[in-house]
């Protein structure tokens, strides 16, 4: 709803782009819609965000990853995402043969923001500190997110490759220790639809960083090369210069999302200095995973779920074919008014 009324305040040239196409059971059925278009040249698909923000399956099985021996459950999430990412490019290009293609790696979440708890603010949108289950899920989450999605964005850039269509890397353009490139541009602000900052979000500023990336792939041509972009804030506003480079199997083994190296990922920097507070070895990362995982766990019994792992129905099952948990039988009774 807050995306709908957005949009239709943007200066479309063309009115009907002010309204997402909806179908009557509230779906958006992108590839349908975009079937009945004329004359598509080009379509940029996004894909991998929500993969980690939203599913709870994808989410246990990467921090799972971080306990000894269980790396390989990174791989088998990037194979699947992989999978699912080959089947929509194939639904577009039946959808629009005629088009080319651009892919977009994520931007990493701002600093400050954590995809288990959220942004440090109140129900006002106000920023509020002293949230210590909050900060250490966020500190721990910086530290670990790169090395937990990299396999994904891997799976991407070779299927980039194979297809011979180019990339735009906003984990290497959005600055995850600026507010400005989020949501409202700064945490505690709230916008004039009465939406609060988001760290998972873009701003109006790195929404027109995207834009111009996006421009110059198109005015590149159709050809395997990645696109990021570098932000500097001047007195007259913020300007970006674009960088590109050919996505050969040399830049794929050296990719690292956020473009920082998985063995020394920096949690924060001080203020006016480039000395890093702390790095991660891998006995570190190893506590820090597990950190993670007793995090999660407390926050999600606190909301009255399950601890990650846990599967509450097939422990109920199992408990039921021994017979140590009764059965609960309802009976549901209709009843008839007249009137």
């Amino acid at each position: 709803d807050v995306y709908a009324k957005a949009r239709r305040m943007v200066a479309f040239e063309d009115d009907e782009d002010k309204e997402y196409v909806v179908d009557g059971d509230g779906v958006i059925r992108s590839v349908e819609n975009l079937k009945q278009l004329k004359n598509v040249k080009w379509v940029v698909l996004s894909l991998g965000g929500n993969d980690v923000y939203l599913n709870a399956e994808v989410k246990g099985k990467l921090v799972s990853s971080l306990l000894p021996q269980s790396e390989g459950k990174r791989k088998e999430v990037a194979q699947e995402f992989a999978k699912r990412l080959k089947g929509v490019l194939e639904k577009v290009k039946a959808g629009a043969p005629d088009a080319s293609l651009i892919l977009v790696v994520p931007y990493q979440p701002h600093q400050d923001f954590s995809l288990m708890m959220g942004a440090p603010i109140n129900d006002e949108g106000k920023r509020i500190y002293g949230d210590i289950l909050g900060d250490g899920t966020r500190v721990l989450e910086r530290q670990l997110l790169p090395d937990l999605v990299n396999p994904m964005v891997i799976e991407m850039i070779a299927l980039g490759r194979e297809m011979g269509c180019p990339i735009i890397d906003l984990s290497q353009t959005l600055d995850p220790s600026n507010e400005e490139h989020y949501g409202t541009g700064e945490i505690g602000k709230v916008n004039e639809l009465g939406t609060p900052w988001s760290g998972a979000e873009p701003s109006d500023v790195s929404s027109d960083f995207t834009a111009q990336l996006l421009a110059h792939a198109i005015a590149e041509g159709s050809k395997a090369s990645v696109y990021r972009g570098l932000c500097r804030q001047e007195e007259r506003g913020w300007t970006m210069t674009v960088k590109e480079e050919k996505n050969d199997w040399i830049f794929e083994k050296d990719y690292r999302f956020g473009g920082k190296p998985v063995s020394s990922t920096i949690s924060r920097k001080r203020q006016g200095g480039e000395k890093p507070m702390f790095k991660l070895g891998a006995f570190d990362s190893f506590l820090a995973g597990a950190g993670v995982v007793i995090l999660i766990n407390i926050a999600l019994l606190l909301q009255g779920g399950s601890p990650l792992g846990f599967d509450r129905e097939e422990f109920e099952r199992q408990l039921e074919s021994q017979g140590l948990k009764e059965k609960i039988t309802t009976t549901a009774t209709a009843s008839k008014t007249t009137t």
